[in-house]
């Protein structure tokens, strides 16, 4: 809860950030109780598994055309909340099996170790007089022409 970030627009149940914030002990208890509940029976509320998509215009860019938006997700509070507590508990898990090679979406990790990687691979690779290549792949707009629903099967 301390990540929360004040001003922060709500999702569709309308609970501010700072309502949880600012909140008693009373209303953090119920607040954990009600997670214990959701992961005992699985169950999310209906509210917190959707959410409200907003377009905000992309600073310097034409406003009539529609590639000048980005949509941003605004989602319930306390489901992200309950995110960051599940996120927590798994990455250490999920952090240790994958190799020293990926390095996207992990903490403490960056491109430029990316760089430094590759550099050691081709001198090791000078040193031992093999050969050595590299591929780019760019994956801009990735998800925009991705085959989603041969992503289903």
């Amino acid at each position: 809860m301390s990540k929360l970030k004040p001003g922060k627009s709500p999702g569709r149940d309308n609970i501010h950030p700072e309502f949880v914030i600012h909140q008693s002990t009373t209303t953090s208890g119920w607040l954990c109780a009600f997670y214990t509940s959701c992961y005992q029976r699985l169950k999310l509320p209906n509210t917190w598994r959707r959410a409200s998509v907003i377009a905000l215009p992309k600073p310097n860019k034409p406003a009539e055309d529609p590639k000048s938006y980005r949509p941003i997700s605004l989602l319930c509070v306390p489901f992200k909340i309950l995110e960051r507590m599940i996120h927590s508990r798994i990455e250490p898990v999920v952090d240790s099996q994958l190799p020293r090679e990926q390095a996207g979406f992990r903490r403490g990790r960056s491109t430029a170790d990316q760089v430094i990687l590759l550099c050691q691979d081709i001198e090791v690779s000078f040193q031992d007089n093999e050969k050595a290549g590299v591929v780019y792949l760019d994956l801009t707009a990735a998800y925009d022409t991705v085959w989603h629903r041969g992503l289903h099967l």
